[in-house]
């Protein structure tokens, strides 16, 4: 992953070459504590950019490989001690849980949402 000299990240983060994963960076998820990252086109960085085909670094001609397999956001203000527990999401996939396991074990809010397959693990 290569990042980009800016001090902050933006609203539009996955798209503009702040944040690039490189092509075959295999399998992976996401999480960020933004609070409206569950709903579309709210000024900040949100689900619909994380899965589009220029992601992360990704082209139209790279087929979604630079793009997360799964994604826990928040669909309202979770709260600081409501944000989803990361050590519990990311250390569930590291260990080869599914997606489905990995992202509901972690949720601390009714404001969840989980975006991905749910069978897939790393």
């Amino acid at each position: 992953m290569s990042w980009g000299s800016h001090s902050t990240l933006g609203n539009e983060y996955p798209r503009n070459k702040t944040m690039n994963w490189n092509q075959g960076s295999s399998w992976w998820i996401i999480e960020t504590i933004e609070s409206y990252n569950g709903q579309r086109d709210l000024g900040m960085g949100n689900f619909t950019q994380w899965f589009s085909d220029r992601a992360f670094g990704g082209t139209i001609y790279t087929n979604y490989e630079c793009t997360p397999v799964g994604a826990v956001s928040h669909t309202d203000e979770p709260g600081g001690p409501y944000v989803n527990d990361a050590a519990i999401y990311f250390g569930l996939w590291a260990q080869g849980k599914n997606f489905a396991i990995c992202a509901w074990k972690s949720r601390r809010t009714e404001k969840f949402q989980a975006v991905g397959d749910p069978f897939v693990r790393k």
